[in-house]
């Protein structure tokens, strides 16, 4: 018989799924046998309809039962072969996983129940009944509809100041400096990045042929006197909100490292991936405003706002270089979904956005401060927590001699993935001191104690302290 436990942290569609693969492996359930209904299994069970559909879609997707036309899934005819020889499903995988994540310090993706979905499937649904507007927006660039939303949106909340025309949509921030890429490398063969910095822009500018030249970050502050020396004349950085130090570049840096670009004829790429998510004062007004002679290019994400189905990213190109990418633009095929894009523009327009960064910066502000709370009263002296005024990480540093390594193993017995800052490094860092980056955004609000508390008995009480 069928039954969930509650106790675990395996999802219900897959201990359907296994349940029912387990019982016609073994033949419990012989060819020809129907199953009960979508909706008697979701009562019976007390899940909603959904989880038993993803179970039955799984399993007749594998071929272990069968739909008949107007009638419930019947088993299907399984030749089963010697147990040893069978390999395991990814399903089997994710349900006998010993190693399974129960708390996701690592990810600073948005969890699923903090997104209006109902919302955006009614917007999809009425996007997906205008088939004018779909063809309308079928460019390369970017759809128009958002290209123009979005022009408006970012100078309203970041100063950003460009038209339609400057804007370029693509499917992520990957996506976007693929394209940045080809378009910089015959002027500018090395990139200054920060360091510790953004690993995924680092890794894809050295696949693409660049010189990487790590520049410091002291105190929170990109080193200018080092980027000068360097004779780089592209430099990579996110002055709203340093990753992953979490640092603000002050004004005055601002404006020297746009002097600095002027002086030697150089670009500035600047990252603002979770620009909106500040929780202490006003947004920081994006470099790119202070711009005057088209020195920056500006690349912004949704990843932290919306969920990572969703992958919408853009950037703003300067004049000079917006003439290069439409000389070119026959080589960059457009990687993001219209639909989508319409939707994006939709939600934007009608103020679901907004609406969800409010309520965004309201819970990530609660939950950030009760992080560290509860980390300050579980290590006391062993750690060094930084409030939490922006994103959704918690950066701490951990006063211990056990290796960095052998930490992280610790974390993850304890179902904890946690981010190393090390690993964020172009060069290696020595030093006793264990940096990690923990976020709370997949995690809720009523379960931070317990991962607090998980995460202690890897790093102290393993210890024997």
């Amino acid at each position: 018989m069928l039954q969930l436990d509650k106790r675990v942290k395996t999802p219900y569609y897959v201990q359907i799924y296994t349940y029912y693969r387990q019982q016609i492996e073994s033949r419990s359930l012989p060819t020809g046998t129907r199953l009960a209904s979508v909706r008697e299994l979701a009562q019976e069970l007390g899940v909603s309809k959904m989880t038993v559909e993803k179970a039955y879609y799984q399993l007749a997707g594998e071929g272990y039962i069968l739909r008949r036309s107007k009638a419930r899934y019947e088993v299907a005819s399984v030749r089963v072969p010697r147990k040893a020889d069978r390999p395991r499903s990814a399903l089997e995988e994710a349900a006998q996983s010993p190693a399974a994540i129960a708390y996701d310090f690592g990810s600073g993706d948005l969890a699923a129940e903090a997104f209006p979905l109902a919302v955006w499937r009614k917007l999809m649904n009425r996007v997906l009944h205008e088939p004018d507007l779909l063809l309308a927006n079928q460019d390369e660039q970017g759809a128009p509809v958002l290209r123009h939303v979005l022009s408006q949106y970012i100078y309203q909340t970041r100063g950003v100041q460009a038209g339609p025309e400057n804007l370029i949509i693509g499917s992520g921030t990957g996506a976007l400096l693929t394209v940045l890429l080809n378009l910089l490398h015959d002027r500018y063969p090395q990139v200054a990045v920060e360091e510790p910095g953004f690993r995924l822009g680092r890794e894809l500018f050295r696949t693409g042929g660049f010189e990487i030249v790590p520049i410091p970050v002291r105190e929170g502050c990109f080193s200018l006197p080092d980027l000068a020396q360097s004779g780089a004349r592209l430099a990579y950085v996110s002055p709203s909100h340093q990753f992953p130090t979490g640092a603000v570049m002050p004004a005055g840096s601002r404006y020297d490292l746009l002097n600095w670009a002027h002086e030697c004829d150089g670009l500035i790429i600047e990252d603002d991936y979770d620009s909106e998510l500040r929780y202490q004062g006003r947004p920081i007004p994006a470099l790119q405003s202070l711009d005057r002679a088209g020195r920056v290019i500006y690349m912004g994400a949704f990843s932290k706002i919306l969920p990572p189905f969703v992958r919408l990213s853009y950037m703003v190109l300067p004049a000079p270089l917006l003439q290069a990418y439409t000389r070119r633009r026959v080589l960059f095929r457009q990687g993001a979904s219209v639909p989508e894009q319409c939707v994006l523009a939709e939600y934007i327009r009608t103020g679901g956005l907004a609406r969800q960064v409010r309520r965004l910066r309201k819970e990530y502000q609660e939950k950030g401060a009760l992080l560290a709370h509860c980390l300050q009263a579980a290590f006391g002296a062993a750690m060094r927590v930084s409030p939490v005024v922006s994103g959704v990480y918690c950066h701490v540093v951990l006063q211990s001699d056990v290796p960095e390594e052998v930490l992280l193993a610790r974390a993850a017995s304890e179902g904890c993935r946690v981010l190393s800052v090390r690993s964020f490094y172009e060069k290696s860092v020595a030093g006793t001191d264990k940096e990690f980056l923990l976020s709370f955004s997949k995690i809720p609000a009523q379960e931070l104690t317990q991962a607090v508390a998980a995460l202690r008995r890897a790093w102290l009480e393993k210890e024997g302290n």
